[in-house]
This record gives C-alpha cells, sequence and structure tokens, in this order.
C-alpha cells in the first residue's frame, strides 16, 4: 500500500508541467496546452482586474481579453522573466487602457451614497484613504467606497497605486511594466496619495451631507 501510494505521488509530480514546459508544447503546435496554463494563471489575473474595476462583469472580460493577448503574443516571451510577471504586465495594460477609455469626472463619483456607506465612512472619519483601500476586501461597504475613491484618479495614478500597494510592486518593476521612468512613477504615486486624500474629505462631506438630511 505504501509503494502505491509512492508511486502515485511520483506520477502526479511527473504529470505537473511547469509554465515553460507547457509553453514549449504550445509553441510546437499543441495548443490545448494553453488550456492548462491558463487555468493556472485566472485566478490571478482575474484577482488583478478585479482590483481596477470592481464590476465583476468587465473584470472577466478583461481577464478573458487577457488570455487572448497573451496566447498570441506567446511567441514573444522570454523565459528570463516568470510567466506570471510576464502575464502580470499584460494584464496592467489591458486594465490601464480601459481605465483610459472609461475616464470620468472627478465630481461625478461624490454623490449618492448607499446608507451603509454613509455609515461606514462616518466611523472611519480619521481613517487614511490609503486605510480605507486597504479594508476594500473585508467589507462591502469599504469595497465600494475604495473603488470610489480609486475612480476619481487619473488612470496613471490608479495604475501605480495598485501596483504599489495591492501587488507590492518596487519602483523599478512598475517602470519595466509601464515603460515609464522611475522619476515618473515616484511623482505618480506622490500625486495619487495627494488626490486620493483630497478625494476622501469631498467624499466624507459630501456623506455628511446626506446625513444630515
Amino acid at each position: 500500500m505504501l509503494g502505491l501510494a509512492s508511486s502515485r505521488k511520483t506520477a502526479w509530480r511527473l504529470a505537473v508541467r511547469t509554465d515553460e514546459e507547457l509553453i514549449a508544447e504550445i509553441l510546437n503546435g499543441e495548443t490545448a496546452a494553453f488550456s492548462e496554463l491558463a487555468a493556472r494563471h485566472r485566478p490571478r489575473v482575474e484577482r488583478l482586474c478585479q482590483r481596477f474595476f470592481s464590476d465583476p462583469e468587465i473584470a472577466r472580460d478583461l481577464a478573458q481579453e487577457c488570455f487572448i493577448r497573451a496566447y498570441t503574443a506567446l511567441a514573444t516571451y522570454r523565459r528570463e522573466m516568470p510567466f506570471g510577471g510576464w502575464l502580470r504586465a499584460i494584464v496592467t495594460n489591458l486594465c490601464y487602457d480601459e481605465l483610459r477609455r472609461r475616464r470620468r469626472r472627478p465630481e461625478d463619483l461624490v454623490a449618492d451614497f448607499t446608507a451603509p456607506e454613509v455609515q461606514w465612512m462616518n466611523l472611519v472619519n480619521d481613517a487614511t484613504p490609503e486605510e480605507i483601500v486597504a479594508a476594500a476586501e473585508e467589507r462591502r461597504e469599504a469595497h465600494d467606497l475604495a473603488h470610489r475613491l480609486l475612480n476619481s484618479l487619473r488612470a496613471e495614478d490608479r495604475t501605480v497605486l495598485i501596483l504599489k500597494d495591492s501587488e507590492e510592486l518596487n519602483v523599478r518593476e512598475i517602470a519595466e511594466i509601464m515603460g515609464w521612468s522611475e522619476a515618473k512613477v515616484k511623482i505618480r504615486a506622490f500625486r495619487a496619495r495627494q488626490a486620493l486624500r483630497k478625494q476622501a474629505e469631498r467624499m466624507r462631506a459630501a456623506a455628511n451631507r446626506e446625513r444630515l438630511w
């Protein structure tokens, strides 16, 4: 029995192919291997898309488009970079382009708060915008407010914050993904935090007015 269990474990290890092995098979014409590759990375891709867009349908569509782009560009992949990092760059640039296409005015984002949002915001008057964003995965009210804050930013600023605070990338890594200078990344991160604080004050004032009414 012990020998059978050991052989099964060995067979399982042999069956699990690396990303590079799957990519080699795909480039050799075994396109079915891409399904396995996509399934392996889909949760992380969808999670990153959801950090850019709170609408699940938009996030799913972008994730699907990401894999289409990855498949068509697979011949350009170089093994020096982990496939996950290469894929993240595709996701980021795709979401960045979509943010620019959907650009909205900040003044459109501070009205029509739900009752739970107003209540939650009044409980966190001393919280920083970054703390509100960090709480986004814990409470639905926080999630919605965090996305309102992020929606008020320019596409460049929002992308930098997501990569820096959510993906925990450093300035050099962000610069490489976006094709920017490191100085530009630092400036955008600084401006983003300034804009977040300003917009948070506007949102708090609007929520308090609604509460008084």
